[in-house]
């Protein structure tokens, strides 16, 4: 039986285009167009990457730098309620039951605390009424004094 007559040659293919000292380049294009690709997404996958976190955002305010202090609370508005969270745990301003557990944890710190300062870091978006109300809670719970914090800007520095 007779062949068909054509048989493939070491010219045909990728082979044949370009001059001899292009040719080992048009074998490693594929491979390079791939390690650029990865590195590509390895540097915009860095910058695109979100934190898992809390949006938190406090006032301005024209305050100078006030005293340290050991006890922090952060209140925050969160669907329809509002938030105080303080040593760990989490309370409603809106269930009386919270409060008064609030208000026990709070006495109980301060009980404990050389310096009698609250440091409040409520949200832009906390009712004023609700800052009141917790800061009265927390004058109740025996703090003498309640701070309350302020955004600080870069070019202050």
């Amino acid at each position: 039986m007779k062949p068909w007559g054509w048989t493939p040659s070491r010219n045909d293919g990728i082979w044949r285009h370009g001059a001899s000292w292009m040719r080992p380049f048009v074998v490693c294009a594929p491979w390079i167009s791939l390690v650029l690709l990865v590195l590509m997404f390895h540097v915009i996958g860095g910058t695109l990457t979100s934190a898992k976190g809390v949006l938190f955002d406090l006032p301005d305010a024209g305050l100078e730098d006030g005293e340290t202090t050991e006890m922090v609370a952060l209140v925050m508005h969160v669907a329809r309620e509002t938030l105080v969270f303080f040593d760990d745990s989490r309370f409603s301003l809106g269930d009386q039951s919270s409060i008064s557990a609030l208000k026990d944890q709070l006495s109980e710190r301060v009980s404990r605390a050389d310096h009698k300062t609250l440091l409040v870091l409520a949200d832009r978006r906390v009712a004023g009424g609700d800052i009141m109300r917790f800061a009265s809670i927390a004058r109740e719970s025996g703090v003498s004094r309640v701070l309350f914090a302020e955004k600080r800007h870069v070019d202050e520095e």
